[in-house]
């Protein structure tokens, strides 16, 4: 009886949901012309998919999986929840080597207690992100595809945003805090932005605008996007080097104009990466300390080398770095998918070979790929995407959707003979068949939630901050606690803490810890090896403090949780 009734229930939520899509549907068929109709349709649908992933996943306690979607939103608390009041200790918690623009984003988001905890202030942006990425990617398609045959052009961008919101894999990774979604946005933007400047010096601004001052201003602003992508991810920082050179072939004019426009660009898109240096010098000394301190990924590859032995293969070996990274973007993608994109874009080169500078932004998306290949040749990055054996950095093939999605739809006109309805039939279904079957064992399944899963619940240093994380929440009582919240993080939020209360390695009172733990600290909770651990074992006169004052209450593993003598034998 109930499972019916349950079963009822569905079918007038999907029948309400139908009805407020087709009136939605109607509205801006009735009012809007065809372009922005298409454009409102493509951010409606984007933004009700986005809606309805995170909705699933978050009832499926599956948003906040990944250990590093955790640290995004710790950092951004530690930020607004830190216990001096000085402004520079309170940036100083952006720290290294995470690049800073997601975690500026949701300052506003994490001071909400909820949202922190549950990690639903980084969803928020991601999805965010999620809704303009596809916009852009109509819009850009919309433009790349504007020399078809009229019976296919304005269909071929809804194929592109088709192929990007519709991905499996990308409604994951919307749904959680993780970076990826907001250095697709910014980088798409940007690439598309200095598309709109290109189309406006190869045609002439000024028959198509009152203004032709707007030719600058679209490049500073194409240029100062940039800037925020190079501030969200690594992989933009290369992207906006060659995007310099792109200047430069495309601007109108001799060899000084050119020169002067591509300096332009240069200089405003390089004050995102020369701000990260001045960051990194001013709070650790050394502008590089990203590429060289102890939480590079240099860094955690020493630390773990003894578990990534096998990434040894890859190191100075092209060939299989491609094929690695191909492989990644495939488990991401779907390897249907890469196809029509890879016969899009030879299709594109091929017809368009002799006008295709004026196209030129388009192929910037193609970078991070080459990027990840040269990071894999220098043994700077590990990948290793088949889940038979264990995923690791697997997500590292989402920001490719970008240039699949763009490219796919280009596979259309190969099938023209088929006639322009057959043709886009044919290439819808493929997508569709491609992503029916990575969800064809459920989305639980897929790469990009498994990593989170394995990694963020199942392996055993997951599972113990958990059990800690539980008795901290029954048990704990008391003032502060010292710990060192880099890789125990996640205990802060699920143990019901503070970042106020909890003295860390982003604070004053960390690093001015002497030979005595602190009075006002009632609680030590230290990992065996981690930073605190050390600490005592190289202090005696510390440790003999701990051993006199404190006494072992809990212990998951490595893990132990130390409460001050008089406390306990007070409760």
């Amino acid at each position: 009886m109930n499972a019916e009734r349950g079963t009822r229930n569905i079918r007038l939520r999907i029948h309400h949901s139908s009805l407020i899509i087709h009136r939605f549907l109607a509205f801006i068929n009735h009012y809007l012309d065809d372009t922005r109709r298409s454009l409102v349709t493509v951010a409606a649908v984007a933004a009700i998919l986005s809606t309805g992933a995170f909705l699933y996943f978050y009832s499926q306690d599956a948003t906040n999986l990944y250990g590093d979607g955790i640290a995004h939103v710790n950092i951004a608390r530690k930020v607004v929840d830190h216990p001096d009041d000085s402004l520079w200790q309170r940036y100083m918690q952006i720290g290294s080597p995470w690049l800073p623009l997601q975690t500026v984003l949701m300052l506003p988001l994490v001071a909400n207690d909820r949202m922190w905890r549950t990690g639903i202030a980084g969803s928020l942006l991601s999805m965010l992100s999620f809704v303009i990425t596809a916009v852009v990617i109509y819009l850009h398609a919309r433009h790349l595809y504007r020399k078809e045959e009229d019976s296919i052009k304005n269909i071929l961008p809804l194929i592109s945003a088709a192929v990007f919101i519709f991905n499996p894999s990308a409604l994951y990774m919307q749904a959680t805090p993780m970076s990826e979604m907001v250095f697709m946005a910014a980088l798409a933007s940007a690439v598309y932005l200095l598309q709109r400047w290109v189309t406006a010096q190869s045609r002439g601004q000024e028959k198509e605008s009152l203004c032709p001052a707007a030719v600058p201003g679209r490049l500073a602003l194409a240029a100062l996007v940039m800037s925020l992508a190079t501030l969200a991810r690594y992989e933009a920082w290369p992207v906006a080097l060659l995007a310099s050179g792109v200047v430069a072939l495309t601007a109108r004019g001799g060899l000084g104009s050119r020169l002067k426009n591509a300096t332009y660009f240069s200089l405003l898109a390089a004050t995102g990466p020369a701000y990260w240096l001045w960051h990194n010098w001013a709070i650790y000394g050394d502008a590089l300390w990203f590429l060289t301190g102890p939480y590079s990924a240099r860094a955690i590859y020493l630390q773990n080398r003894a578990n990534l032995g096998w990434s040894k293969i890859f190191v100075g070996n092209a060939a299989l770095d491609l094929l690695l990274m191909a492989v990644t973007v495939a488990v991401s993608v779907g390897p249907l998918v890469m196809m029509l994109a890879a016969a899009g874009f030879g299709r594109l080169i091929a017809v368009r070979r002799r006008a295709l500078i004026e196209d030129a932004p388009a192929l910037l998306l193609l970078v991070p790929f080459f990027f990840h290949v040269v990071s894999l040749y220098r043994g700077e990055i590990q990948i290793f995407p088949l889940a038979a054996f264990g995923l690791l950095n697997v997500r590292y093939g989402l920001p490719h959707l970008l240039a699949a999605a763009l490219f796919a739809a280009g596979a259309v006109p190969l099938f023209r003979r088929l006639g322009g309805r057959r043709a886009i039939a044919l290439v819808c279904l493929s997508v569709g068949m491609q992503y029916w079957y990575l969800l064809s064992d459920g989305a639980s399944q897929l790469a990009v939630y498994q990593e989170g899963y394995r990694y963020g619940v199942n392996a055993r240093p997951a599972r113990e901050r958990a059990k800690v994380s539980r008795w901290l929440k029954e048990h704990r009582h008391g003032q502060y606690v010292l710990m060192q919240t880099s890789a125990l993080g996640p205990v802060v939020p699920q143990g019901g803490l503070l970042f106020s209360e909890v003295i860390h390695e982003g604070t004053t009172r960390w690093h001015r810890l002497g030979d005595r733990v602190p009075a006002d600290v009632s609680t030590i909770i230290l990992e065996e090896g981690d930073a605190l651990d050390s600490r005592f074992g190289e202090n005696p006169a510390l440790a003999l403090d701990m051993a006199a004052n404190f006494q072992e209450r809990f212990s998951a593993g490595k893990i132990k949780v130390f409460e001050r003598k008089t406390m306990s034998s007070g409760q």
